[in-house]
């Protein structure tokens, strides 16, 4: 079959990295301790593509399952959508002064807007959370 043994051990050696790397990838879910801080990694399972980052859960303080210390292969939609959510619930948060300082009825108006604001945001991101973050969804 082979003519030379180089060819056949360059063949072997093809194999078995092409077989290591499969069952690394088997490996990698939510939560699982990785070494390097922002290496990424695409499982395919089930027919879906997932992207995962070596890096701290966000999830991680509501979650006594995740590493709060360590970094861990996390969801890149967690990352992603939690930063894009959080910067949004932080930046409305702020708002609350300057609308203390408006008159009738115009605070009234302003505060039910925030309010809305402020409960949707919160529930977007425990489903984000819960989702993406926690069980890896």
């Amino acid at each position: 079959m082979f003519k030379k043994p180089a060819t056949f051990i360059i063949a072997g050696l093809i194999l078995t990295s092409s077989a290591l790397t499969v069952a690394h990838a088997a490996t990698i879910s939510n939560g699982v301790a990785c070494a390097k801080s922002g290496a990424s990694l695409s499982v395919k399972a089930k027919g879906v593509s997932k992207t995962y980052i070596c890096t701290v859960n966000p999830a991680a303080a509501s979650n006594p399952n995740i590493a709060k210390d360590g970094k861990t292969w996390t969801l890149k939609t967690c990352v992603t959508y939690y930063a894009q959510y959080r910067s949004a619930y932080d930046s409305l948060k702020n708002q609350r002064d300057v609308i203390n300082l408006l008159q009738e009825p115009d605070k009234t108006t302003a505060m039910k807007g925030y309010t809305d604001g402020m409960i949707s945001l919160t529930k977007t991101l425990a489903a984000i959370e819960n989702n993406h973050c926690k069980k890896g969804l």
